[in-house]
């Protein structure tokens, strides 16, 4: 019966005690960048990744990631992107450039589907233009981590980024000779194993029905 009762116990506090949380790093399955404007074009074996806006032409960047390490039921304590920039950024005035970042459940494939795809925007920020660099690091933290948790279900996330203002921007892409591509770090913490919480529970029951019936 002790030893019921030591097993019981070690497996309740396993289940119910707070699980210490994990950081992994993904690389992109596939970046590319899509432009619509004067027909299509899909670009995922360029060097660089582009977005732009200037006027009707807007070129997206996206990068699909596979998730399937991280179990589905996850909680999602932070995510931030780092991308590693190809060039300078160009903006008229040489004002700051705009960032967003729009996160979906994705397919692993870089489509046309992708230059729009609802989703939810992560990140709406900028970075200073002109005097940053090829091979400068940018690094962006999610303010809605709930897309990525969705998007465990069916292990694969999409990310698209955006700009306005007449911006140029190039992330260094996974077929850059030059710099490294981008990185995706998610911190988070596992669920307790069900099993361990029905054997304490069952356990314990099984320890507190001895009792009664040795009174």
């Amino acid at each position: 019966m002790r030893g019921l009762a030591v097993f019981g116990a070690m497996a309740l506090a396993l289940a119910v005690s707070p699980v210490s949380a994990t950081v992994m790093n993904f690389m992109p399955t596939a970046d590319g960048d899509v432009q619509t404007h004067g027909g299509t074009v899909i670009n995922t074996t360029g060097g660089a990744v582009g977005i732009t806006q200037s006027g009707a032409l807007i070129k997206n960047g996206i990068f699909e990631f596979d998730l399937s390490s991280i179990p589905d039921a996850s909680t999602i304590n932070s995510v931030t992107l780092m991308v590693e920039l190809g060039r300078f950024i160009s903006n008229v005035g040489s004002g700051p450039a705009e960032i967003d970042i729009i996160a979906y459940n994705g397919d692993g494939v870089i489509d046309v589907a992708d230059f729009d795809a609802a989703g939810t925007q992560v990140v709406d920020t900028n970075t200073p233009s002109a005097g940053t660099g090829g091979g400068d690091m940018l690094s962006f933290t999610f303010t809605d981590v709930t897309p990525v948790f969705d998007a465990l279900a069916g292990n694969l996330l999409t990310l698209r980024v955006e700009t306005d203002s007449f911006a140029s921007i190039q992330f260094a892409a996974l077929e850059s000779n030059d710099y490294n591509p981008a990185k995706l770090t998610v911190d988070y913490s596992a669920v307790p194993v069900p099993g361990a919480l029905v054997f304490g529970l069952t356990a314990l029951a099984g320890l507190a029905l001895t009792a009664r019936r040795k009174a």
